[in-house]
C-alpha cells in the first residue's frame, strides 16, 4: 500500500491531519508496522513552475542544514514533481496541537521559556545559512513529544519568487510581517516580527512577564527599522530585562518581608482608641528638564570625531552626569514616595499576606516602569538609574517604617 493510499483509506491508523504552510502533516502506519511523519504537499501548489523549482531548491539546501532543531526529510517524486516530504523517525506534533490537547503545558514551570530560547537557537543558525523561515504561527512548528523540543521542517524564503506568496501562510496571515504581505525583500527582521507574535501568541494563556512583554512588542514594530536588528540583539534585550526584573524581584521580597514583620509588631500592641492613618505624600511638582537647563543629548560631547575628550570636555561631561543624576534623584523620589504610600498605611498593613504580595507586586512593576521612564528622560544608563532607584526606594521605605510604628502607638 503507498502513501497516497493510506491517505484515502479510512483505516483508523491515520493520525489525525495538521496543516502547516506547504501542505498537510499527517503520520501513517505502513505495512511493515512502522509510524511514518509524512508532509502531502498541497497539489495546487505545484501548479506553479516556480513553486515546484522552490521545493526542489529547499530538499537539497535541507541536506546541509545540521542543527538539532532542524528536522531533514526525503522528498517523494510523482512525474517531475514532489508530492510529499517523509520526515526522519520521530514522534511529531504542531505546536499548535500540542497547545490544543494539553492547554495546561503552557503553564507548565519553564514550557515557555525553553520553547522560546530553542527557537532562537535555530533561527539564528538559520539566518548565518541565509535561510530565513518567514512564518512562526504555532500550526507551523512541530514539537517533539517526549521532550517537547522545537523542530523546524519547511521555510518560507525559499517560495518568495512566488506571484502568491501569501497562498502559503492561509489563516497564519497574523503572524507575517507586513513587509512579506505586501511582496517586500526578506531579512531578519522579518522572522523577529514573527517570532515576537508567536511570544504574544503563548502568552494568551497565561500572565507575560515584564521581559517577554517588553521583547514582543519591540518585535512586532510595524516598521522593520524598530525592531530588533538581530536575533543576537534581541537575546542581549531580553537578557538585560530579565536581569532588570531579577533585581527588582529581590526588592520586592526584602520589602514584604519588611511588611510581615512590622504587621506582626502592630498585631502585638494594644488597641488603641484612635488610629492615625499615614497619608500619601503630596506629589511634587516635577521639574521641566528644559527649565533646569539640561539637554541629555549632550552628554558624551566629544572634540570632533575623535575618542579622546579635552580635560575642559572631561569636566563638563561629568557636570552633565552629576545634572542628569540630580534630576533623576528629584523625579523618582517623588515619584517613589507616591507610589510606595499606597501601601506602607495601617489599612494594608494589618491585611493578609496573600494581599500584601499581590499589592507589592504591582508596586513593583509601576516602579520598574518609573525608573526606566524617568531615565531615558534624564539621560543616564538603565544600570545607573538601577543603583539610584534601590537607593531611594530602600531609604523610602525606612522611614515610612518608622512612621507607621509611630503613628501604631499613639493614643
Amino acid at each position: 500500500m503507498n502513501y497516497e493510499e493510506l491517505l484515502e483509506s479510512k483505516s483508523p491508523l491515520r493520525a489525525k491531519l495538521a496543516t502547516m504552510s506547504l501542505g498537510r502533516f499527517t503520520k501513517v502506519q505502513l505495512e511493515d508496522g512502522k509510524c511514518q511523519n509524512v508532509l502531502a504537499i498541497r497539489p495546487q501548489l505545484n501548479d506553479s513552475i516556480v513553486f515546484a523549482e522552490a521545493l526542489k531548491s529547499e530538499c537539497e539546501k535541507n541536506k546541509e542544514l545540521m542543527h538539532k532543531h532542524q528536522l531533514h526529510f526525503e522528498p517523494e517524486l510523482k512525474g517531475n514533481n514532489i508530492v510529499s516530504l517523509h520526515l526522519e523517525q520521530g514522534n511529531y506534533v504542531t505546536l499548535a496541537q500540542l497547545v490544543q490537547d494539553q492547554p495546561s503545558i503552557v503553564g507548565t514551570k519553564g514550557f515557555i521559556s525553553t520553547i522560546i530560547q530553542q527557537l532562537l537557537d535555530v533561527t539564528e543558525y538559520l539566518h548565518e545559512q541565509q535561510v530565513w523561515h518567514v512564518c512562526y504561527a504555532p500550526q507551523n512548528i512541530l514539537v517533539r513529544k517526549g521532550d517537547n523540543a522545537v523542530m523546524l521542517l519547511t521555510h518560507g524564503s525559499f517560495y518568495l519568487g512566488m506571484k502568491n506568496r501569501m497562498d502559503l501562510y492561509e489563516g497564519m496571515e497574523d503572524f507575517i510581517a507586513p513587509e512579506i504581505r505586501n511582496d517586500g525583500t526578506v531579512d531578519n527582521r522579518c522572522d523577529i516580527y514573527s517570532l515576537g507574535k508567536l511570544i504574544s501568541w503563548l502568552f494568551e494563556m497565561t500572565e507575560s512577564t515584564y521581559d517577554y512583554r517588553k521583547i514582543a512588542k519591540k518585535a512586532q514594530s510595524e516598521m522593520p527599522e524598530g525592531r530588533y536588528e538581530s536575533i543576537t540583539d534581541m537575546r542581549k534585550a531580553l537578557a538585560s530585562k530579565r536581569e532588570l526584573r531579577r533585581s527588582w524581584l529581590t526588592l520586592l521580597a526584602a520589602a514584604i518581608v519588611a511588611l510581615i514583620l512590622v504587621g506582626g509588631y502592630f498585631m502585638l500592641m494594644p488597641e488603641p482608641t484612635t488610629v492615625e492613618f499615614v497619608k500619601p505624600a503630596p506629589r511634587q511638582a516635577t521639574d521641566d528638564l528644559i527649565e533646569d537647563g539640561f539637554d541629555p543629548a549632550e552628554l558624551g560631547v566629544v572634540s570632533g570625531d575623535s575618542l579622546v575628550m579635552t580635560p575642559e570636555e572631561r569636566r563638563q561631561q561629568k557636570e552633565y552626569e552629576a545634572k542628569a543624576e540630580q534630576i533623576f534623584r528629584k523625579r523618582f523620589t517623588a515619584e517613589a514616595d507616591r507610589i510606595l504610600s499606597k501601601i506602607y498605611d495601617n489599612e494594608h498593613m494589618n491585611s493578609s499576606e496573600k494581599k500584601f504580595m499581590a499589592e507589592m507586586s504591582s508596586v513593583n512593576e509601576e516602579l520598574l516602569q518609573q525608573q526606566l521612564d524617568i531615565a531615558t528622560e534624564a539621560g543616564i544608563s538603565t544600570a545607573r538609574s538601577q543603583v539610584l532607584a534601590t537607593e531611594i526606594v530602600e531609604t523610602l521605605t525606612e522611614q515610612k517604617k518608622k512612621k507607621l510604628q509611630y503613628y501604631g502607638v499613639q493614643k
